[in-house]
């Protein structure tokens, strides 16, 4: 199957020569995020800003849709779906819903996953990583046997690569929101809130083990 581009955004940036970076505002609100739901769907905001404005709404949002098309064509079980698309004020907002996590995977092109411990290991993750707790009360750092003997758990897996410096454009940080409680999590995370992180780095593994 091809590699789709990480976003559907992105590829519109890709395709254009344009040179994009993070937007997240004084308030912390309108942040690049990925929040897995209990259903299973994973939602996704995607924001971005230009130095110029090249794009109106409805442009932006046909490109988005035919990059959805041509994933269906080579994924037709997999649900992907463009929610909400407005680009003004040299400002990109844009909201996508996926079935589950493989729709997820397999759209942008990344090493992710959402589900239990249990499931992660049944689908191949060694789940080798050493994660340290976020509750300051705990101290105790876990590796791969506590995280085994907590299949019952959730936990993200997200992979990011910066590769050359054409690839500049990965947004970053993107904040990871649970639909339960965090317990743990790996390098280049910091806690946001009981449910919310943020990983912050371009290239590496993001671990996030929650309820």
């Amino acid at each position: 199957m091809k590699k789709f581009i990480r976003l559907a955004m992105i590829s519109v940036i890709c395709a254009s020569g344009l040179t994009a970076c993070s937007a997240l505002n004084d308030s912390g609100e309108m942040v690049t995020s990925v929040s897995i739901n209990k259903d299973g769907s994973i939602s996704s905001r995607i924001v971005d800003d230009f130095d110029e404005d090249y794009y109106d709404d409805e442009g932006l949002k046909s490109m988005i849709e035919d990059a959805i098309a041509d994933y269906g064509r080579q994924s037709p079980s997999s649900t992907v779906t463009l929610k909400t698309c407005k680009a003004d004020d040299n400002m990109i907002n844009v909201e996508m819903e996926y079935g589950d996590y493989k729709a997820y995977s397999g759209f942008n092109g990344e090493n992710f996953f959402a589900g239990t411990v249990q499931e992660a290991y049944e689908a191949g993750y060694d789940l080798d990583f050493e994660l340290s707790p976020v509750d300051n009360k705990d101290t105790g750092v876990i590796s791969k046997q506590d995280i085994l003997n907590m299949g019952g758990n959730h936990i993200v897996i997200m992979e990011r690569e910066s590769g050359d410096e054409g690839d500049a454009f990965i947004i970053e940080p993107v904040r990871i929101n649970c639909f339960d409680d965090v317990l743990y999590v790996g390098e280049g995370i910091s806690s946001v809130s009981r449910k919310s992180v943020d990983y912050t780095l371009n290239d590496g593994t993001a671990v996030v083990l929650f309820r």
